[in-house]
Order: structure tokens, then C-alpha cells, then sequence
């Protein structure tokens, strides 16, 4: 079966995100697009997600939880999980990872930590828009050991991506998905790489505002719609 989706959305705990990105909001946001599946990948933290999955539990709406790592080369990588826990315990391990360097909201803007009524509860003080000293490799490994999957964001993009950072797929990866824009831009780019003529692409949207998350038109077909099925098709092994 069909089910609708958007799997790179981003709460304010992302410093580049809207402080409208709440928990309430986006999962609100999410049923009013019509979306059967959201992922919410925050920048090097998984701090939000219980919030988040508190808030969608009563609601006809899969969270598939996620996070979105900045590699030593400065690729941007999508990790999903079947459960926040997972999800949380890769959340520790990026944490580890990060330069100690502190958030300065004039700059970056603030990174916002809130429980699943939308009160804010605390502010992330680590600074996350910056790199990790994770290879590529080693992300979608810590991945994959905690029962998850990755992929290769925005690949379409001229900075933080893939193919921007090494002008390939790196032959040490084995990944049938790369996730692509949900523009025309990045449909066209889709189609014109012959590098990526083997590949599924996801369109995801990169939200960090409401009004940019996705409606109901992207879809992949699920034998039923739980977080294992979205990682095992994303890993095709449907």
C-alpha cells in the first residue's frame, strides 16, 4: 500500500529552524498535508524526538525517528530508527563526536528543546550546525548497529552533500536510496546523473518551516506502515 511521507523535517532544535517547528505544530502540520509518515531529523541531536513521539502517538500519523549528521567531510547524512530509544542512543554517540564549541544564538539562532505539549523545557547548549569527526562510513555503521539505516541527504545540493564534498558515491557505501530535493530542480538533477540511474530516490523536503513541509504527493509502497518497514525498504529488503 501507498503511504505518503516526508522524512527530512527539522524542530527548533535545529538552530537554523522556525521556533514555529514545535512538536504539536509539526506533527499538526503533517495531518493537514495529508502525510501517512513524517521523519524529523534534527542537526547531531535526537533531543526532541520523545516529545515528538509523545505527541503523534494518538494521531494517525508514523513518526519514524531520525537524525540528521554532519560528517568529517561535511556530508549530511540521514539516519532513521525504529524507535526513539535507537534513535537517542545515536544522539549520545554524535554528541561525543562534536568540536566543544558553544551555541551563540545571535549567530545560529536558538536550539530549542520542548515536551509534547510544546512547553519549552530547556535550550541545547552544544553548538549542532557544525561537523562531527564521523567519516561517512562510520555514521552509516553506528547506524546500522543500532537497527537503523542511512542515507545520503539532499544530494542535489552544492553544499552538504555527497556528491558536492566528493563528486561520487563512495564505492565503500552500499546504499540502494539517495534522498533527493522535492523540487523540480532536484527531480531534474535525479534524472540526469548517471551515477544514480541504479538508485531510489526519497523527496524530502528539508523543512525548517511549516509552510515548506511537503503535501500529500511523495509515497512508497509498504507492506504496512511501521518504522521497521520504512528502514527495511530504505535498506530494500522489501
Amino acid at each position: 500500500m501507498n503511504y505518503y511521507y516526508d522524512f527530512h523535517i527539522h524542530s527548533a532544535l535545529s538552530p537554523c529552524a522556525e521556533e514555529e517547528m514545535t512538536p504539536n505544530n509539526i506533527v499538526n502540520m503533517a495531518l493537514v498535508n495529508g502525510l501517512d509518515m513524517i521523519a524529523v531529523t534534527d542537526h547531531n541531536s535526537a533531543k526532541n524526538l520523545r516529545a515528538l513521539w509523545q505527541c503523534a502517538a494518538d494521531k494517525p500519523l508514523l513518526l519514524v525517528p531520525g537524525i540528521e549528521v554532519e560528517s568529517l567531510e561535511e556530508v549530511h547524512v540521514s539516519c532513521l530508527f525504529p524507535r526513539v530509544e535507537e534513535a537517542e542512543e545515536m544522539g549520545r554517540f554524535v554528541g561525543e563526536h562534536l568540536p566543544a564549541m558553544k551555541n551563540k544564538e545571535e549567530i545560529f539562532g536558538p536550539q530549542y528543546i520542548f515536551d509534547e505539549e510544546d512547553h519549552l523545557v530547556g535550550k541545547e547548549e552544544q553548538l549542532l550546525l557544525v561537523s562531527t569527526d564521523l567519516t561517512v562510513e562510520t555514521i552509516f555503521s553506528a547506524a546500522l548497529d543500532l537497527s537503523g539505516c542511512a542515507y545520503f541527504s539532499h544530494v542535489d545540493r552544492d553544499s552538504y552533500s555527497i556528491l558536492s564534498a566528493l563528486g561520487t558515491l563512495p564505492p565503500s557505501i552500499e546504499t540502494s536510496v539517495v534522498e533527493v530535493s522535492d523540487t523540480p530542480w532536484g527531480r531534474q538533477f535525479a534524472r540526469q546523473r548517471k551515477d544514480l540511474a541504479e538508485k531510489r530516490f526519497l523527496y524530502s523536503s528539508d523543512c525548517h518551516r511549516l509552510a515548506d513541509m511537503s503535501q500529500k504527493k511523495n509515497c512508497i509502497d509498504l507492506p504496512e506502515i511501521t518504522t521497521r518497514s520504512v528502514i527495511n525498504w530504505i535498506k530494500d529488503m522489501r
